[in-house]
């Protein structure tokens, strides 16, 4: 079944816009988590370079340092090894979620 055929029935056609109205939102929120998750590598930076030093950070070095380990956390995910876990982890969560109630018991 290709996208043109959800569109050609009627039913097919509300219940696809609604599918892709909720992973629209679906994107925004995952946007939203990874870039809170972002922040909290950039304040992991930030402290473990304070505690080194008792002068306070000053606003180039803060966004250097955040920057720093920003590049550094999107190098290990786009590491070839780390992406081929990540993908194992979601084709094993994908079997698991499609797998019927009575099964996962």
């Amino acid at each position: 079944m290709t996208e043109r055929d959800n569109l050609t029935d009627p039913e097919k056609s509300k219940a696809y816009a609604q599918t892709m109205t909720t992973s629209a939102n679906e994107l925004e929120t995952l946007r939203a988590e990874l870039q809170a998750l972002m922040v909290k590598f950039g304040m992991r930076a930030l402290k473990l370079y304070q505690t080194g030093t008792p002068e306070p950070l000053m606003p180039g070095q803060m966004s250097y340092l955040i920057k720093y380990e920003l590049t550094n956390a999107i190098a290990d995910l786009q590491d070839p090894q780390n992406l081929e876990t990540i993908i194992n982890a979601t084709k094993e969560e994908w079997i698991k979620q499609q797998q019927k109630p009575e099964e996962q018991e």
